[in-house]
């Protein structure tokens, strides 16, 4: 009697949103996986988190949408202030509702992280997992932790962030092989200090900018002070904000003591740096919105980037940050990784048996079809960092250019380029497309004809 095909399993190295939007696509397509996660409980430190029309519509797909926006606001513009808080230009986004027809939304990171634990099952995701190795032969992967456990499967992904373990174990093999590029030997690009918060609820009252409906991110960028900050409106009338400090690359952490998030213990000192700087809420500094902020809330991040030639070995395949990390300013990192994901399911729920070729091929176009656009989100992400950071004469003029001459038509355009990939998993319901620019056909299915012949 001919046996059924063998059902894909997987582990999933990472609680973060790579990782846990991943985990619901899986949920949908009936891939078994479990998720492995280093921390004791997964913390969403940070301030926010965006997501736009490329990715929407396969968070409505996946029966999220009402979640999201319930704890979300619509991103109407971003205004941009000097040190006293006198206009100094406007990029509007407001026309991105129309173009791909869901509006940019904002909402803090435990509301994120909240929308995409709801439909998974908890005995799924393991906690207290720090990955020590992975091991792997023709016919499966093991990944072995700290705390004696080990777990096998048909391919194991690494969604486990910027320092991930999993790409530090898969490049300690390939070099030894003498197979690693030496750019992906190399440590990511760091020269900026990032504090992050969510106030806690503020009479509204105060200020006009927290009774909108909408959120207009408020960014005042200084003349002499080394750092710009940034304020975001969100639902509760509470203020995400961040500060963003350039420092020389010279101060830059070495090896373990880089790590992506600090917490709270590392911001005292950075926080009586910035706090009198003035602020759009009226009448408060930075400092008082700070104090507004529950302590234990508040984080400072080292802003990475890099863009990694490697994403795969063998069974081992990366997403997210552990292959190409962004910086925040531009809000592409969350779109990028659940992108990252939507491919990679598709492609996998095609797969008709796990054996190592049908994996090499699925990894092969996986990396094809996503690092160009990696790269160019790496890119137009320090262009924008560049445009809000940099100081001196030329600075000043280039912002004064993007944010008060640049046409209506180009901002459009520019917007109609970056929603225009929309991608569906093809094994579910396709949620029509509203946006009145045409969305990118759907990539070719791998496998399907080898099915049909079968």
């Amino acid at each position: 009697m001919e046996q059924p095909p063998k059902k894909l399993t997987v582990t999933i190295v990472g609680g973060g949103i790579g990782g846990l939007s991943l985990a619901n696509m899986f949920e949908q397509a009936g891939i078994e996986y479990i998720i492995l996660e280093k921390a004791k409980t997964i913390r969403a430190l940070g301030s926010s988190l965006g997501l736009d029309a490329s990715t929407l519509r396969v968070i409505e797909q996946l029966g999220l949408l009402d979640e999201f926006m319930k704890v979300s606001k619509p991103v109407r513009q971003f205004n941009f202030y000097n040190e006293s808080i006198q206009p100094i230009g406007i990029v509007d986004f407001s026309c991105m509702t129309e173009i791909g027809g869901y509006p940019a939304i904002i909402l803090d990171r435990p509301a994120f992280y909240n929308c995409l634990l709801k439909k998974l099952p908890k005995e799924k995701i393991l906690y207290g997992k720090k990955v020590e190795d992975i091991e792997q032969d023709d016919n499966s992967a093991t990944v072995r932790c700290a705390d004696g456990s080990s777990y096998t499967s048909d391919i194991v992904i690494g969604a486990d962030g910027a320092y991930s373990a999993v790409r530090r174990n898969i490049y300690s093999t390939l070099n030894t092989k003498g197979l690693l590029p030496l750019s992906d030997a190399q440590p990511l690009s760091f020269d900026q200090h990032c504090l992050v918060g969510v106030s806690a609820p503020i009479d509204p009252k105060d200020d006009e900018m927290l009774r909108r409906e909408t959120c207009d991110f408020e960014i005042v960028i200084p003349k002499t002070d080394p750092f710009y900050a940034i304020y975001m409106p969100l639902p509760g009338n509470r203020l995400s904000w961040a500060v963003i400090h350039n420092v020389p690359r010279a101060e830059a952490l070495e090896g373990e003591a880089r790590l992506s998030e600090w917490g709270p213990e590392a911001s005292s000192e950075m926080i009586e740096f910035v706090r009198h700087q003035r602020s759009p809420l009226k009448g408060k500094t930075l400092g008082d919105i700070i104090d507004m902020t529950d302590k234990s809330l508040i984080s400072k991040i080292a802003l990475e980037e890099k863009y990694f030639q490697t994403w795969y070995h063998g069974r081992v395949v990366l997403l997210g940050d552990a292959c190409h990390k962004v910086v925040p300013s531009a809000g592409l990192g969350a779109n990028l990784a659940i992108l990252d994901g939507v491919h990679l399911c598709n492609l996998l729920v095609d797969m008709p048996s796990p054996t190592r070729e049908n994996i090499s091929l699925i990894f092969e176009n996986y990396f094809e079809k996503r690092s160009k656009i990696a790269q160019d989100a790496l890119n137009n992400a320090r262009q924008f960092g560049k445009i809000m950071s940099n100081k001196g004469i030329m600075a000043d003029v280039v912002r004064k250019v993007f944010l008060n001459y640049i046409p209506d038509w180009m901002t459009r355009w520019s917007n109609a380029q970056r929603l225009q990939y929309r991608p569906q998993l093809h094994f579910l319901p396709e949620v029509p497309d509203r946006g009145s620019s045409k969305p990118q056909p759907p990539e070719p299915r791998m496998f399907v004809s080898v099915q049909a012949a079968s």
